[in-house]
């Protein structure tokens, strides 16, 4: 998340290249939003005991458990490029990411405004709500994603739920939470799906979904 940090205000500086950058954890770690407070949303020291590092984003959203049963992308671009509005550019690239997940046999769709409720009275877990501009299968949320934004240009990092976490993992949170609210690709498809599998899918997603050579 530093190297795509570092690719951001490369791009912001004016040496521009579209990135997409694809990966998963080990070791596993807890990242949180840029906004959130380490302090009231995590237990550190239970973190500590289970192996979990705990790290910030430079972009928002909720807490989200990094490791082998998630894989993270992010995206770097020119907010030139997208639909003008943070709504807009989140839907624009939600339909790459979509379109990406087709390619495996999942038929996702991005939530629809009527169907959300308040955000601000939702919980710190990433997963434990859909924004308007995610996406979800059947109503529960299978990607979660958030940006930072500059002069010129966006960061998008979202997070790919491939497989349920282990429920006890949700004793470092200090929030309650409900992970009945999301599901994951191994879940939807019935199957096991590996990295190179899912990695390809999303980054033809992106390639054919944005029209632009990453």
């Amino acid at each position: 998340m530093s190297l795509d940090l570092e690719l951001f205000e490369t791009y912001e500086s004016g040496k521009t290249k579209d990135t997409l950058r694809i990966y998963s954890w080990d070791p596993p770690c807890i990242s949180l939003g840029y906004s959130q407070k380490l302090e009231t949303e995590i237990d550190i020291e239970k973190a500590e005991k289970l192996g979990w590092d705990v790290v910030k984003r430079p972009t928002g959203g909720g807490i989200v458990f990094h490791n082998e049963a998630e894989i993270t992308y992010s995206l770097i671009t020119g907010i030139a490029r997208l639909p003008a509005g943070l709504i807009p550019s989140y839907k624009k690239i939600s339909g790459a990411v979509i379109l990406g997940l087709s390619k495996i046999g999942i038929w996702a769709e991005i939530t629809r405004k009527s169907k959300v409720e308040n955000r601000k009275s939702k919980i710190g877990l990433c997963f434990s709500y859909p924004a308007e501009y995610e996406i979800v299968v059947d109503g529960r949320k299978i990607v979660g994603s958030a940006q930072k934004r500059g002069r010129r240009a966006l960061l998008q990092q979202g997070s790919i739920f491939v497989r349920p976490t282990d429920h006890r993992l949700f004793s470092v949170l200090k929030k309650p939470h409900d992970p009945e609210n999301s599901i994951s690709v191994e879940e939807v498809l019935g199957r096991k799906v590996g990295f190179d599998e899912l990695s390809y899918a999303i980054s033809e997603g992106f390639r054919e979904g944005l029209g632009i050579e990453i």
